[in-house]
C-alpha cells in the first residue's frame, strides 16, 4: 500500500477527521476575506460637502454661516466638496456668492483658491463611523481609500520570503506563527489611532499571509484524492461566507473599530485549537526522514478515523518518499527548494510557469472585480453581499465541473469565457439608473467565470507539483498571485485615465491567453501527486497531431522510451499489429500510452491485448 492509498482509506473511513480539519483550516480562508472586506466598506465612499465657507476675508464654519447670515440668492452647498466658497456682504447685509463660484460646482472647484480643510459627511446612518469619515479619505486624500487596500496586498506579496520555511520547518510551525502574527495586527487595529500606524499593522497581516497557503497545503496532504477536491473547495468556500458576511458586519455595526474587533472574535476562536489539534502533514515528514514521528500521527489519525489498523499495511521505512532520492539531511537548506536537476527540468519549469500565470491573472481580475465597489449596484453593502452570494453556486460548480471533465479543461473553459466576456463588455450600453440590465448580465457572468478558475486552480497546481517542492512552488506562484492582488486596487483607475475601456480590453485579453497556456499543463485528476520531480508527468498540448506532449529532459521519459524500445523488440508480429492500430488513434508522443508501456515488464499475451486498448481509451 503506497501513501496515497493509505490517505484514501483514512478519509473513506473517517469523514469526521477530513472534516474537521477542514473546517478548522477554512477559518484562515475567512479571516482572509474579512481583512478585504470589511477593510474594503470602512473606505466606502460618502456623500459629503465642504463644511466651511469664506465670509469677509474670514474663514468660518459653515454651521457658523447659516445661522448669522442670509442669501441673497437660493444655493446648495453640496456642489462645494474640495473647495470652500467665497461670499462677499451686500448694501443690504446679504451674502452672495462671488461670481466665480455660481451657477456650477465646477467652476467653483476650478476658480476658487481656498481649498477646504473641514467636511460634513452625510451617511446613511447618523451614527455611522467609517475609516474614510475618521481619517476624511476625500479630495486630496482620496487616494488612501484605495492605498489601505494596496498595502495589505503588499504584505501578501512580499509574504513570498519566508515561502521556504513551510517545506523547512514543517507546514503547521509555520501555519501557527502567521496566523497569529494576522490575528495580533488585527487586533492593535482596532486601538490604533494614527493613520501612519494603521497602515504599517495593515502590511504585517498581509504578511501573515502565508498560514492561508499551508492551511491549504495541509488539507492536499491530509485528504485522499478522492475527497480532495470537495474539500479543497469547501477551503475556498468559507471564503463566501465572510465574503457575503462582511456586507452584514459592516452595516449593522456602525463602527468600523467595533467591526474590526467582532472579526477577530470570530477568526481567533479557532486559531486558538490549532496547536493542540492539527496535526503535522504525515508527508512532509516521510519526505524529510522523520519516519517515527509520521508514525505517531498517523496512527492517531488511523485511530480518529475509525481504521487502527489500516497503518499496518504501510511499509513506513519502505516507501515513495524514503526511496524518492531525496537527501533529508541537505533538504533543510532553502536552496535545496530549487536544486540543479529542478532548475534545468523542462517538465516542472513550464509547469511552474503555467501555473503562475493562471495565479496571477485569476488573482488579478477576481481582486479587481471585487474591489470595484459599484460592481452591480452603487449601494456598497448590497453590492457585496449580491457578489458574494454570487460565489455560492460558483464553487459548486467549480467542484463538479473538475470532478466530472477534468481540471484542465475546467481551466481552460472558464479562463477564455472570463476573457471574452470582459472584451464584449465596454460594447455594451449601460444605464445608471437601471439596477439590472445586459451589461450587468455579462459582469455576473464574468464574475461567475473567474470565481470557478480562481476556485479550482488552487487545487490543480497542488496536484501537478511534485511533494518535495510543492510549498515553495507554491508559494512563488502565490507571491506573483499576490503581486496581482497588489496591483489590483489601484491599476484599473490608472489605465482607465489613459482610455476608459482600457481595463477591460487588456484584462480580457490577458486572461485568454493564460487559459490557452493551462493546455500544455497535464491532466491530474484521478492521478497521484508527484512525490518528486521526476515522477512528473510530461508536459504538452494534445490538441492536433502526433507527438503531443512536449520533449523534455525528464529521466522518467527517458525510462519510457528505453523501455518501449525493449519491448516493441521483444513483441511477437500479432501484437505490433494491434498496437500499430492503437497508435493511429492515440499518437505515439501520447503520455497515457508511454504509462502504460512503462508498466509493461514482459510482452504480454494475446488475450490481454483488448484489456490494454480499453485501458487506453480510459485513461485518454
Amino acid at each position: 500500500m503506497n501513501y496515497e492509498e493509505l490517505l484514501k482509506q483514512i478519509s473513506k473511513s473517517g469523514p469526521g477527521y477530513r472534516w474537521t480539519i477542514t473546517i478548522l483550516l477554512s477559518v484562515l480562508s475567512m479571516k482572509s476575506a474579512f481583512d478585504m472586506f470589511v477593510t474594503n466598506l470602512a473606505t466606502a465612499s460618502v456623500p459629503f460637502h465642504c463644511a466651511q465657507a469664506i465670509v469677509d476675508n474670514q474663514t468660518l464654519s459653515w454651521t457658523d454661516v447659516l445661522a448669522k447670515n442670509s442669501f441673497a440668492l437660493n444655493f446648495s452647498i453640496e456642489q462645494f466638496t474640495c473647495r470652500a466658497p467665497r461670499f462677499w456682504r451686500g448694501a443690504d447685509g446679504l451674502l452672495n456668492l462671488e461670481d466665480d463660484f455660481q451657477n456650477d460646482s465646477s467652476s467653483a472647484a476650478a476658480a476658487g483658491t481656498e481649498k477646504c480643510e473641514a467636511w460634513q459627511f452625510n451617511p446613511d446612518h447618523p451614527d455611522r463611523w467609517t475609516m474614510l469619515i475618521e481619517y476624511e479619505m476625500v479630495c486630496d486624500r482620496q487616494y488612501l481609500n484605495d492605498r489601505m487596500q494596496t498595502v495589505l496586498q503588499f504584505g501578501v506579496f512580499l509574504s513570498t520570503l519566508v515561502g521556504p520555511l513551510g517545506d523547512l520547518l514543517g507546514r503547521k510551525t509555520v501555519l501557527v506563527a502567521f496566523c497569529y502574527l494576522n490575528l495580533a495586527c488585527n487586533l492593535a487595529v482596532v486601538f490604533v489611532k494614527d493613520l501612519t500606524a494603521q497602515m504599517v499593522l495593515r502590511f504585517f497581516m498581509g504578511c501573515g499571509d502565508p498560514a492561508l497557503l499551508m492551511g491549504l497545503i495541509l488539507i492536499t496532504e491530509l485528504v485522499g484524492e478522492n475527497y480532495r477536491s470537495l474539500h479543497g473547495n469547501m477551503f475556498w468556500m468559507t471564503w463566501v461566507v465572510a465574503y457575503s458576511s462582511s456586507a452584514a458586519i459592516s452595516y449593522y455595526m456602525l463602527n468600523w473599530r467595533h467591526q474590526m474587533m467582532a472579526v477577530v472574535v470570530i477568526t481567533g476562536l479557532s486559531f486558538a485549537t490549532y496547536i493542540p489539534v492539527l496535526p503535522e502533514s504525515p508527508r512532509w515528514l516521510l519526505t524529510r526522514g522523520k519516519t517515527r514521528r509520521a508514525e505517531k500521527i498517523l496512527r492517531q489519525v488511523c485511530k480518529f478515523s475509525g481504521c487502527p489498523n489500516a497503518l499496518d499495511k504501510f511499509e513506513l521505512t519502505d516507501n515513495e518518499f524514503v526511496n524518492s532520492g531525496e537527501d533529508s539531511a541537505s533538504s533543510r537548506r532553502i536552496l535545496k527548494c530549487l536544486p540543479k536537476e529542478n532548475i534545468f527540468n523542462a517538465d516542472y519549469l513550464i509547469t511552474l510557469a503555467v501555473v503562475t500565470v493562471n495565479f496571477f491573472t485569476a488573482a488579478f481580475v477576481y481582486h479587481a472585480m471585487c474591489f470595484q465597489r459599484d460592481f452591480i449596484t452603487l449601494d456598497p453593502y448590497l453590492n457585496v453581499l449580491i457578489s458574494g452570494l454570487l460565489e455560492v453556486p460558483a464553487y459548486l460548480i467549480a467542484w463538479q465541473m473538475i470532478n466530472r471533465i477534468g481540471r484542465k479543461p475546467t481551466t481552460v473553459i472558464t479562463m477564455c469565457f472570463c476573457g471574452l466576456g470582459l472584451i464584449l463588455m465596454p460594447f455594451i450600453p449601460r444605464d445608471p439608473s437601471v439596477v439590472f440590465q445586459a451589461h450587468s448580465c455579462v459582469a455576473i457572468a464574468v464574475k461567475f467565470s473567474i470565481t470557478v478558475a480562481y476556485s479550482e486552480l488552487n487545487v490543480y497546481g497542488s496536484e501537478v507539483l511534485p511533494t518535495t517542492v510543492r510549498s515553495c512552488s507554491l508559494f512563488f506562484a502565490f507571491s506573483v498571485m499576490g503581486l496581482g492582488q497588489f496591483m489590483a486596487p489601484e491599476l484599473g483607475g490608472i489605465l482607465s485615465q489613459v482610455y476608459p475601456h482600457l481595463p477591460s480590453l487588456l484584462y480580457g485579453s490577458v486572461t485568454v491567453l493564460a487559459g490557452l497556456a493551462a493546455l500544455l499543463l497535464p491532466e491530474s485528476r484521478g492521478r497521484a501527486m508527484p512525490n518528486t520531480v521526476a515522477q512528473m508527468r510530461p508536459v504538452g498540448c494534445r490538441c492536433g497531431g502526433r507527438g503531443g506532449a512536449l520533449s523534455t529532459g525528464s529521466a522518467l521519459n527517458d525510462d519510457v522510451i528505453s523501455i518501449d524500445m525493449e519491448q516493441r523488440a521483444e513483441q511477437p508480429k500479432e501484437e505490433e499489429d494491434d498496437e500499430d492500430d492503437s497508435s493511429q488513434e492515440y499518437p505515439g508522443g501520447s503520455s497515457d500510452e508511454e504509462e502504460i508501456k512503462l508498466q509493461k515488464k514482459s510482452s504480454k499475451p494475446k488475450s490481454q491485448s483488448k484489456q490494454s486498448d480499453q485501458m487506453k481509451v480510459e485513461l485518454a
